[in-house]
């Protein structure tokens, strides 16, 4: 396969490959923090060198090198990329910000509201309600403590509460980062690079002025502009200081090192980490940079994962919480309170194996109908815009 196989229309495979190894980031970051581990029922509130006991301290390195805090920065910068790469030659108009808009909000929401449905259906007809559970670690008591109503489900359709998929806070940011970022985009300089300068340097300050709100838009704005940067300026010609192996070797060290050395909770420290590794990240494989560990994504599991990513990624926490809300009340209480790890570690594989053919349904039936419709009908609009 060509490196840069599918670049010519905007499309970059391995960028999409990339977006499903961050989605399975997160699958596996939820899965090894959902019981309590020894004396450790908060592993992720805690840097790797923190954490006391010997499965606590795997589970800890597990999610160290999967960590789903790290896996969002990636979607970020990611969707900055892949986003002002498909506004070149944008021109600021009604008809053009609504066109793109439209597509963008039928990308996102259909596949999102399906997921609120499969949250529903299980509530309704499978959970057997809160309790107390032996081992559940705080994170997981945190979930569907709350008898389901309409004004609940109706605050998740909206996106003002995160509570049945627990995963929407970072779609909300999405979505106003989408609908500001052809006005980024438009505000960078044509040539050269000190707008877009600017530009990033405002965002920093925002989010270092929100630093303490961790899952609003003025924290991560910057990685999408830090995104669209890449996208803007970035030229696979660029000089380099090191070999190409050895720069995507650094860039994995710095994603890597956020997660070791900081509580996985977005601290801005950790996130500026992040951001720089995953730029990095982006920008030599969309320059056609090409290394042993980039050939990766190549693999077919990584781009088959990459195509169903959007839909993996709202999914598993569905599957887990099931699965393992069933196994803490058919495992005996010693057995989940002696081996956390290795029930944790079963519960992962099993998530992961049943979402995966659920998230390929749903991609072939919802993401891609309504991403076409999406098209069309903001084409349809854009037209009564202008008129």
């Amino acid at each position: 396969m060509s490196v840069m196989e599918g670049s010519s229309s905007g499309f970059i495979v391995r960028l999409e490959a990339l977006r499903g190894v961050a989605a399975l980031w997160v699958a596996v970051g939820h899965s090894m923090i959902w019981l309590v581990i020894g004396s450790e029922p908060a592993i992720w509130s805690k840097s790797l060198f923190d954490v006391h006991g010997v499965q606590a301290n795997i589970a800890r390195a597990i999610i160290t090198v999967f960590s789903g805090a790290s896996a969002v920065d990636i979607f970020f910068v990611l969707s900055g990329f892949v986003l002002a790469r498909a506004l070149r030659g944008f021109r600021l108009s009604a008809d053009g910000y609504v066109r793109f808009a439209v597509k963008r909000l039928f990308r996102i929401i259909p596949a999102f509201w399906a997921s609120l449905l499969l949250v529903v259906l299980y509530l309704s007809v499978a959970y057997p309600g809160f309790a107390k559970l032996a081992g559940a670690s705080p994170w997981f008591d945190n979930w569907y403590k709350d008898p389901l109503t309409l004004h609940a489900l109706a605050e998740n359709v909206a996106f003002v509460s995160p509570m049945l998929n627990p995963n929407a806070w970072t779609l909300k940011v999405e979505i106003l980062a989408s609908l500001l970022l052809p006005l980024i985009v438009w505000g960078m300089a044509p040539r050269g690079a000190r707008r877009s300068a600017i530009i990033f340097l405002f965002a920093l300050a925002l989010a270092w002025i929100y630093r303490s709100e961790a899952s609003g838009l003025p924290h991560f704005l910057y990685m999408f502009v830090a995104g669209a940067i890449v996208a803007k300026h970035g030229a696979p010609n660029a000089p380099r200081m090191m070999g190409d192996g050895a720069f995507v070797l650094v860039c994995l060290a710095a994603i890597i090192s956020a997660s070791a050395f900081f509580p996985l909770v977005h601290p801005f420290a950790a996130d500026l980490l992040v951001v720089f590794g995953s730029t990095g990240l982006v920008w030599a494989i969309s320059s056609g940079r090409d290394t042993k560990v980039l050939r990766l994504l190549d693999a077919r599991w990584t781009r088959a994962l990459g195509r169903v990513s959007y839909s993996f990624y709202l999914l598993h926490f569905i599957a887990l919480y099931a699965i393992a809300n069933l196994m803490m009340r058919t495992i005996p209480a010693t057995v989940i309170t002696r081996w956390p790890l290795l029930v944790m570690m079963a519960g992962c594989v099993l998530s992961i194996a049943i979402t995966i053919p659920i998230a390929s349904l749903s991609f072939r039936y919802i993401e891609k109908p309504f991403t076409v419709f999406g098209r069309r009908f903001g084409a349809a609009q854009s037209k009564l815009v202008e008129q």
